[in-house]
């Protein structure tokens, strides 16, 4: 064979070699996210979904639609003080961001609406490795007081 003919093969596999090693987007969203100006979340490969936004962790369900244009995320928090579902665009840009733009929320009892949040929020991964050497490099230590 000619180097010529060789060339589409090789594009070929090399394509086929690079789509075979990227992650899926349900993989790359398992771990601690951090968000400036929104909640910060934690994603589990079973679909669970925390929330921690100034107070305790508001526990839920999540499920990515890739098929949808754009890719829609949908939370299910009504087993939590949230007591709804929410809508969002989903867009993820590099190994380490993505971010959510609210669309819809249905409260329990309630009708589908509009989201009144119009803003993006912007998700940043936390490195699980500097999560836990910060959690390990600031111990407190206490010393049983003396009686005087």
């Amino acid at each position: 064979m000619h180097t010529n003919q060789l060339k589409p093969w090789i594009l070929l596999a090399a394509i086929s070699l690079l789509s075979a090693c990227q992650q899926s987007d349900e993989e790359f969203l398992v771990g601690r996210w951090h968000s400036s100006g929104g909640p910060n979340m934690i994603f589990e490969k079973d679909g669970t979904v925390y929330s921690i936004n100034r107070g305790p962790r508001r526990k839920g369900r999540y499920y990515l639609d890739q098929e949808s244009n754009p890719a829609t995320m949908i939370m299910d928090m009504r087993g939590s003080e949230i007591n709804a579902v929410l809508w969002f665009d989903y867009e993820a840009f590099s190994p380490k961001h993505f971010q959510l733009t609210p669309t819809y929320v249905q409260r329990t009892g309630e009708k589908k609406e509009r989201a009144e949040l119009d803003r993006k929020l912007l998700f940043q991964k936390l490195d699980p490795q500097e999560s836990q050497a910060s959690q390990t490099q600031f111990k407190i230590t206490t010393t049983p007081q003396q009686a005087p």
